[in-house]
């Protein structure tokens, strides 16, 4: 198969991700030399005749086995940056509190906690007066106001025009103060017991430090002239800001927003108060997409080797070997694998219940099932090598002579490649 081909058929396969797990010291690639050159030594000499179906086989098959092996030692790795050794941080309630971690260097986390949160920070409202929409409003000129945010001020300049009305000179006004985007939310909304509609203002921050506001507001003209803020009543409090108060194990806690981070690894979010006996239950737990993602890595392998198993043997005429060995080989741990969430179909092909594998991965029953030293990651790990060290094997093909055993045998480190020419890159 030259290059060419080789480009061809690797278009039905995805794409494959390097990990650390696909390279390799130079003395690893030279035992895969030496295990090409002892097995070619008392191998029988083959003739294969090749058509498109078994070149595109015996690629699917050698791909296959790389990404089998790939997810098979990403869950046997034991490792600081093994999938199991992730965590993730989970609350009990989480219509309650979010949690998340935000560093990589998890001795930064703090041990985990219960929280109960009586109050919520709140932002600071402001809700002017009530005034008829299409009644004129104030007189046409330029009028001079300041608002003052935190620690910020911000003056601003805005023009009536001569005949406008209330609603008129509200919208534009609400639409000038969202556009200087200073941390306030503007609008015109109906007043409740009538027709009349008034000003709405509403801080992004939250949360009360003394007795200041989150934000005043005051006009700056210079003739006294009734201002934009005295007029529609800008400046008048509807409700004040709060900080948020929360029991951390039992220790009462306060902070001026719904969201902070302890010890700079751990992100909290407060998200409703919580009931008069309920705590929410700050955990961390293995990060149940990455193990998950290394999952189906292998059902996905596997799977493919199945139905590209049966498929050739379909057009082949021949039985299919390697789906048959598959069966054989994970025939004894079927109901630890179904009950990790590994369910089986009629076909042979594996599916994932997320639910039972996400329970699994929490009991850490999944990483019993796929330690280095479980026996079922053995065999599907050895069944992985043997594919991918000769997937010829697989292929019907026209014995030509037996090896000769009253001689020394001569190995042929490429022999396992002649017909396939799958040695590109990562490819031992």
């Amino acid at each position: 198969m030259d290059t060419a081909v080789y480009n061809h058929l690797l278009t039905q396969y995805r794409p494959k991700e390097l990990t650390k797990y696909d390279t390799h010291k130079v003395s690893e690639l030279r035992n895969v030399m030496n295990r090409i050159a002892k097995k070619t030594k008392t191998s029988p000499i083959y003739l294969v005749k090749l058509t498109d179906a078994k070149q595109s086989f015996a690629l699917g098959i050698k791909e296959s086995s790389m990404l089998l092996g790939t997810g098979l030692k990403e869950l046997a790795d034991t490792s600081p940056d093994g999938v199991f050794s992730k965590k993730k941080a989970y609350a009990s309630n989480a219509e309650k509190a979010g949690v998340q971690i935000v560093d990589d260097d998890e001795e930064k986390l703090p041990d985990e906690f219960s929280l109960k949160i009586e109050q919520l920070a709140t932002p600071q409202h402001n809700l002017g007066n009530p005034l008829y929409p299409s009644s004129g409003s104030l007189p046409g000129g330029t009028y001079k106001f300041r608002i003052s945010v935190l620690d910020d001020m911000y003056d601003f300049q805005y023009n009536v025009g001569k005949d406008a009305d209330n609603v008129q000179v509200m919208n534009g006004v609400a639409s000038f103060i969202n556009k200087a985007n200073i941390g306030l939310n503007v609008g015109v909304v109906s007043n409740m017991s009538d027709d009349r509609v008034r000003m709405s203002i509403v801080s992004d921050a939250t949360g009360k430090s003394g007795d200041e506001r989150i934000f005043t507001l005051t006009d700056r003209n210079s003739d006294g002239k009734l201002g934009i803020v005295d007029y529609f009543g800008l400046n008048e409090l509807n409700e004040e800001s709060t900080s948020s108060k929360f029991y951390m194990d039992g220790v009462p806690k306060s902070t001026l927003a719904n969201e902070f981070t302890i010890g700079k690894a751990l992100k909290v979010s407060l998200k409703n108060v919580t009931d008069a006996d309920e705590n929410v239950r700050i955990q961390y737990r293995p990060d149940s997409e990455k193990i998950l993602t290394s999952l189906n890595k292998i059902k996905d392998a596997y799977n493919y080797m199945i139905e590209g198993s049966n498929e050739y043997a379909k057009v082949s005429d021949k039985t299919s070997k390697l789906a048959s060995e598959l069966g054989y080989l994970v025939e004894p741990f079927k109901s630890e694998m179904e009950s990790c969430g590994l369910m089986f179909e009629e076909d042979g092909t594996i599916r994932i219940d997320e639910s039972l594998a996400t329970q699994a991965i929490n009991d850490g029953e999944m990483q019993k099932l796929f330690s280095k030293d479980s026996d079922l990651s053995k065999r599907l790990l050895g069944k992985s090598e043997s594919v991918k060290l000769d997937p010829m094997e697989y292929v019907d093909k026209l014995l030509v002579s037996y090896p000769n055993y009253t001689k020394e045998g001569v190995g042929y480190s490429y022999i396992t490649s002649l017909y396939s020419g799958m040695l590109f890159n990562y490819y031992c």
